[in-house]
């Protein structure tokens, strides 16, 4: 109804004048785009604060520090880890796993992430697509993972993370 009167406004009043015909269409056309494809945009400070958990969490893993590398997880019943044994719910069944998969800093090996994209879902959720390395003296363990992080209390931390070994190793992407 709105619409039908603008547009008889803008199309049908005879003395209206061109360039402000031409000036409401722009308008009209960045406000339909901005409604349709309004993504959030990344900035600088969330990349950063999200990166950093993420960095946290390797100098964590490489101290043989699970309750530290725990920390980056939001400490909640809705958090889910799934790998390739399922998934796990809720931040102390996910710390289990990780206690009993790895039981010593020598299990733990030395972590490494790469990350390979960081987008918005909305402003307060984000999804990061990443690389994980696992190095041990005689071998490398590596796979992707996908992180779901939420900004609660202007803190980014990983709400979901599925992981996966994979035997294809490209560490040049």
């Amino acid at each position: 109804m709105l619409m039908d009167v603008i547009f008889q406004s803008i199309f049908f009043v005879d003395n209206f004048n061109i360039i402000k015909q031409k000036l409401i269409l722009k308008f009209l056309f960045l406000l339909v785009i901005n409604t349709t494809n309004g993504q959030p945009v990344l900035l600088d400070s969330d990349k950063n604060e999200i990166i950093s958990v993420l960095k946290n969490q390797e100098n964590f893993w490489n101290k043989g520090d699970i309750d530290g590398f725990m920390q980056g997880y939001v400490k909640s019943d809705y958090l889910v880890f799934n790998g390739s044994s399922g998934p796990f719910y809720g931040w102390d069944s996910v710390k289990d796993r990780y206690i009993k998969t790895y039981p010593s800093k020598e299990k733990m090996g030395t972590l490494n992430f790469k990350i390979h994209n960081i987008s918005l879902i909305t402003s307060s959720v984000a999804q990061l697509i990443g690389q994980f390395f696992l190095s041990y003296p005689k071998s490398e363990v590596s796979g992707y993972f996908t992180l779901i992080l939420i900004k609660s209390k202007g803190e980014w931390l990983i709400l979901s993370d599925h992981t996966s070994r994979s035997e294809y190793n490209d560490s040049i992407k």
